[in-house]
C-alpha cells in the first residue's frame, strides 16, 4: 500500500511538473522571439543615430574652420598693432630720411641707404624678442595619441612660434595624479621627482630641442600608461602648458567557446578570452550575421590591468547554422572571432519537461522496488533493535547499581525524634515520619528544629561509605514538598537556616513538580520520572554525597569535593506538606535483583549491594 501510494505521488508531481515546464518552455520562446524582432530593429536605429553624428561632426568641423579664420585674422592684427607700438616713435616717411641720407627711394624716389637697412633690421629683431619673451605658447597634437602595448611611443608638442628650448624647464606630468613622469631642465634630465612607474622608461627627444620641439618617448607600454599628460614649459617670466593624451591598447587572445549546458529551453554557450586593453565589447552572430542578446556578461582585471571578458547565451533550434563570439577593441578597431556549430540532437535533449518525465518515471520504478526492499529490511531491522535494546536497558540498570552502591557499606538508619520539628511526628521504631496539621507538645531542646520541618538520623559518619535507602509514599506526591541527603553535626536548628553546603547540608528536594539540587544556587534535575525510591550514599573518604534513583539505577545528582571539615555526618529529612511519609527501609538483602514488575526493589525486599550484613564494603 505504501509503494502503490509512493507511485501515485511521484506520477501526480511528474505529470504537474511537466505541464509547468511545458508552459515556461513556451515563455520563453515567446520571449526570445520577441528579443530578435527587437534585435532586427537595432541596425535601423543604430544607422539613423550614425546620420544623425556624421552631420553633428561636419558642423564642427565647420565651426572649427571659422574660429581658424578668426584666429589667423587675429593675429594679424596683433603683429601691424606691435609694428605700430615700435614705428610710430620714429620718422616713417621714406623721402625725408633718403633725402637725408643722400640715396633713391623705390621708382623716382631715394632708396635705403645701409645704415637704414640696419636701422630697420635692428627694430624687427627687438619686436620678435620682445613679442617671444612676453608670451610662451605650447601646442600638443589636437587628438589623442594611440599605441599598442609593449611598444614605444612618441608623445607630440612644440612651441609656437619656434624657438630654442634648450635652456627652458620641460616638464611632462602625469594630469590624473598630479606627478613628474619626465623632467628637463637646462639641458639636463631630472629624475629625483620621477614617478617610479616610468623608472628608466622615458626619453626627451634632443634632435628637436633647438627648434622648441618638446616631444617625449616611453618605452614599454603599459595598461597604467593611458591617460592624460601635461607638457609644461617655463622660464623666468613665462609658463605654459599643453595636454597630451594617450591611448594604451592591447588585442586579447582569440575566444573559447565551451558548451554549458541545458537552460530555458535551448542549450547555454560560454565564450570566454583574455589579454585585452581597454575593456572590449563581446557580441554573439549566427550564421546570417544577426546579432544575438547575451544572457550574461562578466569580466575581471589582471595584475598587469588586461581584461578577461567572459559572456552566455542561449541558442535555441531556431538558430541555425554556425555560432559566432567575437570580441572587439574599438579603440584600434581589432576584433578576434570564433566559431561554433552546435548539431540538432543537442536540442532535442534540451527540452527539460522530457527530461524530467524520463527521470520521474525512472526513479518511479527503482524507488518501488526499493521501498518493497527497505520495508522488509527495517522490519526486521527494528525487531532485533528492539531485543538488543531491552537486553542493553537491562545491563545498563544493573551496571549503574554495582557503579554506585558496591564500594558503600549498607546501614539501618533510624530517625532521632529529639530533633524533629514539632509538627513532624516520627512512627514508634522511627523508621518512617509525617507532618502532621499541628505542632505537638514536645521540650524545645538545642537540637530540635524549630522554623523547617527538619529531622535528623540517629547514626553519625565520619569515616568509610555509607548508603541507605529512603522511599516517599502517599497519595499527594505531585503537590508533596519534602528532601532528603545529610547535614554536618554541627548544622544550626534554630531559626531560619541555609538548605546548602555552605549551611552544613547536602541534599535533593522535591517542590510541587520540581525537582532541584540544594545547591548554591540551587540547580534543576530532569524529573522523568520523579522519584520516589531514592539511595543515599555517603563517601566519606572522597567527600561525595550521590542520589540514586532506585527504580530505574540512574544517578539523580552527586555533590561532589564536599567539605566535611572532619565533622560528623547525619541523615538529614525535611517535609514541609501533608499527605506523604518518607520511610527507612531495612536494606540489607544480599543480592542486587531488581524488584519484580520494575527495575526497582520492593518495600518487603529493597535493594541493595551485593553485601553481607557485616560491615563496609571490600574495595
Amino acid at each position: 500500500m505504501v509503494a502503490l501510494a509512493l507511485v501515485l505521488v511521484l506520477l501526480a508531481v511528474s505529470i504537474g511538473l511537466g505541464v509547468y515546464l511545458f508552459r515556461k518552455q513556451a515563455a520563453q520562446r515567446r520571449e526570445l522571439v520577441n528579443r530578435d524582432a527587437k534585435l532586427e530593429e537595432l541596425p535601423a536605429e543604430i544607422e539613423e543615430k550614425d546620420a544623425r553624428l556624421a552631420e553633428q561632426a561636419a558642423k564642427v568641423e565647420e565651426q572649427a574652420a571659422e574660429l581658424e579664420k578668426q584666429a589667423a585674422e587675429l593675429e594679424k592684427q596683433a603683429a601691424e598693432l606691435a609694428w605700430r607700438k615700435f614705428l610710430l616713435p620714429h620718422n616713417t616717411d621714406p623721402a625725408p630720411a633718403a633725402a637725408q641720407m643722400g640715396l633713391p627711394w623705390g621708382c623716382g624716389r631715394p632708396s635705403l641707404t645701409g645704415h637704414a637697412r640696419g636701422f630697420l633690421t635692428s627694430l624687427v629683431t627687438l619686436l620678435l624678442l620682445q613679442l617671444g619673451s612676453a608670451q610662451l605658447t605650447v601646442v600638443g597634437p589636437g587628438h589623442p595619441v594611440t599605441a599598442t602595448m609593449g611598444q614605444d611611443v612618441v608623445l607630440p608638442c612644440h612651441l609656437s612660434p619656434q624657438r630654442d628650448a634648450r635652456t627652458l624647464d620641460v616638464r611632462w606630468i602625469r594630469k590624473k595624479f598630479s606627478e613628474t613622469v619626465h623632467h628637463y631642465h637646462d639641458g639636463q634630465d631630472l629624475y629625483g621627482e620621477q614617478m617610479g612607474a616610468y623608472a628608466g622608461r622615458t626619453e626627451l627627444v634632443r634632435d628637436g630641442l633647438s627648434a622648441g620641439s618638446l616631444d617625449l618617448r616611453i618605452t614599454g607600454l603599459r595598461p597604467s600608461d593611458d591617460g592624460q599628460y601635461v607638457c609644461t614649459v617655463e622660464d623666468a617670466d613665462a609658463y605654459a602648458e599643453a595636454i597630451v593624451e594617450l591611448e594604451v591598447a592591447a588585442t586579447g587572445t582569440d575566444p573559447h567557446l565551451s558548451l554549458g549546458g541545458y537552460e530555458a529551453g535551448g542549450v547555454r554557450v560560454l565564450c570566454r578570452s583574455a589579454g585585452w586593453y581597454p575593456l572590449p565589447q563581446l557580441l554573439w552572430r549566427d550564421a546570417h550575421g544577426q546579432h544575438l542578446p547575451s544572457v550574461s556578461q562578466t569580466h575581471s582585471q589582471d595584475q598587469e590591468g588586461l581584461f578577461e571578458i567572459e559572456g552566455a547565451v542561449i541558442v535555441t533550434g531556431s538558430v541555425e547554422g554556425p555560432l559566432s563570439c567575437v570580441v572587439r577593441n574599438s579603440r584600434i578597431q581589432q576584433e578576434r572571432e570564433s566559431s561554433l556549430h552546435i548539431a540538432a540532437p543537442f536540442f532535442h535533449n534540451a527540452q527539460p519537461w522530457m527530461v524530467a518525465l524520463a527521470l520521474v518515471l525512472v526513479l518511479l520504478a527503482v524507488s518501488i522496488g526499493l521501498g518493497v526492499y527497505l520495508y522488509r529490511k527495517q522490519v526486521r531491522k527494528d525487531t532485533r533493535m528492539a531485543e538488543q535494546a531491552a537486553e542493553l536497558e537491562k545491563q545498563a540498570a544493573e551496571l549503574a547499581w554495582r557503579k554506585f552502591l558496591l564500594p558503600h557499606n549498607t546501614v539501618k538508619v533510624t530517625l532521632d525524634p529529639d530533633t524533629a520539628h514539632p509538627r513532624l511526628v516520627v512512627s514508634q521504631d522511627n523508621s518512617s515520619v509525617r507532618c502532621g496539621s499541628e505542632r505537638q507538645k514536645v521540650p524545645d531542646t538545642p537540637e530540635r528544629f524549630d522554623l523547617w520541618c527538619c529531622v535528623l538520623g540517629r547514626e553519625e559518619f565520619r569515616e568509610g561509605r555509607h548508603c541507605w535507602l529512603v522511599e516517599v509514599e502517599g497519595e499527594q506526591l505531585k503537590d508533596s514538598w519534602w528532601a532528603v541527603g545529610v547535614a554536618s553535626a554541627s548544622v544550626e536548628t534554630k531559626g531560619w537556616i541555609t538548605r546548602s553546603p555552605e549551611g552544613g547540608i547536602w541534599a535533593v528536594q522535591y517542590k510541587k513538580g520540581q525537582l532541584r539540587s540544594l545547591t548554591s544556587p540551587p540547580t534543576d534535575l530532569p524529573l522523568s520520572p520523579v522519584p520516589t525510591r531514592i539511595w543515599v550514599c555517603l563517601d566519606c573518604i572522597h567527600g561525595q554525597v550521590s542520589f540514586i534513583n532506585a527504580d530505574n539505577g540512574v544517578e539523580i545528582f552527586t555533590f561532589t569535593a564536599a567539605s566535611f571539615n572532619g565533622e560528623s555526618i547525619r541523615p538529614w529529612f525535611l517535609m514541609e506538606r501533608q499527605g506523604i511519609e518518607l520511610c527507612l527501609r531495612d536494606s540489607t538483602p544480599q543480592t542486587l535483583s531488581p524488584a519484580p514488575g520494575g527495575s526497582c526493589p520492593s518495600p518487603d525486599t529493597p535493594a541493595s549491594p551485593l553485601l553481607g550484613p557485616a560491615g563496609p564494603a571490600q574495595e
